[in-house]
C-alpha cells in the first residue's frame, strides 16, 4: 500500500514589494488550518511542512506549532516534519518538543529532520556554512540517543550533555521513527544505518528509485529492517475534475516554487534550477491520472508514503480546497489499494556521478561566498 500525506511550503504568491498587512497574514493562517483540518475527513493519512525562515514564500519557521495546533483540531491524522532544520536548533530542545507533540497528539506525531535546503539560511542568522553539515549529524546523533534513553550523554563541539534526564521522554510508537529528507545516496545509506525514514524529491524516477535501492542495500547490510513504509516520495501533484481542467489551472498559475527559488534554495548551481522543471516531479490531471503516475513511480523505487505537495502553484483557495478533496477521495484510495515491494533494484544510473554532482555543488556554493 502506498500512503497519502499532503506536504507545505505554506506561504504566498509574490508580492512584488508590497508589504503583508497582519490582516493578510491572519487569512492566509485560517485558511490553511482549515484546509488541514478538513484533510481529516478527506481520507489523508497525514500532514507535513518545511521548516524555512526569512522568506514569505513559506510562513513556517516553526512547524512544531502548526502540528500542535492542527493536531488539537484532529483525532486521526498524523504528523512529521519536513524537515526540521535540525543545525538552526538546539537539538536537545527539539528533543523535548518532539515528545511533547507525541503526548499532545496522542502519538500521531513522529520527528523529521534535514540540514536545510543550502546553508542560505543559517548564513543569515549568523552561522557559518562550514557549520551546517556537523551540527547537522551531532542533532541527529542527540536525537537519537534521547528516543533510545531519557538519559542522555552528549558531548562535542556543540553539547556537553552529561547523563542528564529529558523531560518528557520521547516514546514512539510501533513502525515510528525519524523522518529524514535526502537527496543523496549516501545520506540515505547514512539513514539506514540508523533506521531513520527517508523522503526524496525532485529527482527523475529512475534516479530516485537508484537511491531508494541504496537505502534498501545499507539497512539489509547493517542487519536494520526496512520496509516501504519507511521511504517517502515527494511530488507535486494538482488534481481536478478532468486532466484537462487540471492543466489549465496550472498553466494560469503562479509557479511558486520558481518565484521563491532565489530565496529558498542555493542558486549558485544552474542544476538547482534544472530539478525545478523536471517532468517526473509534477502528477497534474485527473485522479485517475494522477494516481497513475505516482503509483507507477512509487513501485520503482519501493516508495510507501507519497509526500503531495500541493501548494507549489498560485491556486485560490478554491482550486486547492478542491484538488485536496480530489486526492483524498479518489487518488488515496487507489494508491492504498497498490502493492509495493521494497529491496535493492538493479539500475543504471551511477550513484558516484550524482555524489560528485552534490560536491561540485557544494565547492560552487564555497567558492562563491569567499
Amino acid at each position: 500500500m502506498i500512503e497519502t500525506w499532503g506536504f507545505y511550503f505554506f506561504g504566498q504568491p509574490p508580492t512584488r514589494g508590497v508589504e503583508l498587512a497582519p490582516a493578510d497574514y491572519q487569512r492566509i493562517f485560517d485558511q490553511y488550518v482549515d484546509l488541514w483540518v478538513r484533510c481529516e475527513g478527506w481520507g489523508f493519512d497525514g500532514v507535513t511542512w518545511a521548516e524555512h525562515h526569512f522568506n514569505h514564500g513559506t510562513l513556517s519557521p516553526s512547524p512544531n506549532l502548526l502540528v500542535a495546533a492542527v493536531g488539537a483540531l484532529t483525532t486521526k491524522l498524523r504528523f512529521t516534519i519536513l524537515g526540521t532544520v535540525l543545525p538552526m536548533n538546539d537539538a536537545r530542545r527539539y528533543a523535548e518538543e518532539c515528545a511533547m507533540l507525541q503526548y499532545l497528539t496522542h502519538g500521531r506525531f513522529e520527528p523529521g529532520i534535514g540540514p536545510g535546503a543550502g546553508a542560505a539560511e543559517a548564513i543569515k542568522a549568523g552561522m557559518g556554512w562550514e557549520e551546517v553539515r556537523p551540527r547537522y549529524y551531532s542533532g541527529a546523533d542527540l536525537l537519537g540517543k534521547a528516543i533510545a534513553s531519557k538519559r542522555v550523554t552528549h558531548q562535542d563541539e556543540f553539547y556537553n550533555l552529561d547523563n542528564v534526564p529529558l523531560e518528557p521522554p520521547i516514546h514512539l510508537g510501533p513502525g515510528q521513527s525519524v523522518w529524514t529528507t535526502i537527496l543523496s545516496a549516501d545520506s540515505a545509506a547514512w539513514a539506514a544505518e540508523r533506521g531513520f525514514k527517508i523522503c526524496t524529491a525532485w529527482h527523475p524516477v529512475e534516479t530516485a528509485a537508484a537511491v531508494a535501492s541504496k537505502y534498501y542495500e545499507t539497512a539489509d547490510a547493517a542487519g536494520v529492517r526496512v520496509d516501504p513504509s519507511m521511504l517517502g516520495l515527494r511530488r507535486r501533484v494538482f488534481v481536478a475534475d478532468t486532466d484537462a481542467a487540471a492543466q489549465q489551472i496550472w498553466e494560469e498559475s503562479v509557479d511558486l516554487v520558481g518565484a521563491h527559488a532565489g530565496e529558498m534554495f542555493e542558486t549558485q548551481d544552474p542544476a538547482i534550477f534544472k530539478m525545478f522543471d523536471m517532468p517526473d516531479d509534477f502528477a497534474i490531471g485527473s485522479p485517475e491520472t494522477v494516481a497513475e503516475k505516482l503509483i507507477s513511480q512509487c513501485q520503482a523505487g519501493g516508495f510507501g508514503t507519497l509526500f503531495a505537495f500541493t501548494d507549489f502553484g498560485g491556486f485560490t483557495p478554491e482550486q486547492l480546497a478542491r484538488s485536496h478533496e480530489l486526492i483524498g477521495t479518489k487518488v488515496a484510495p487507489l494508491l492504498r489499494a497498490a502493492e509495493v515491494k521494497g529491496g535493492k533494484r538493479e539500475s543504471t544510473v551511477d550513484l558516484t556521478e550524482l555524489a560528485a554532482a552534490n560536491e561540485a555543488h557544494f565547492k560552487a556554493v564555497d567558492a562563491a561566498r569567499k
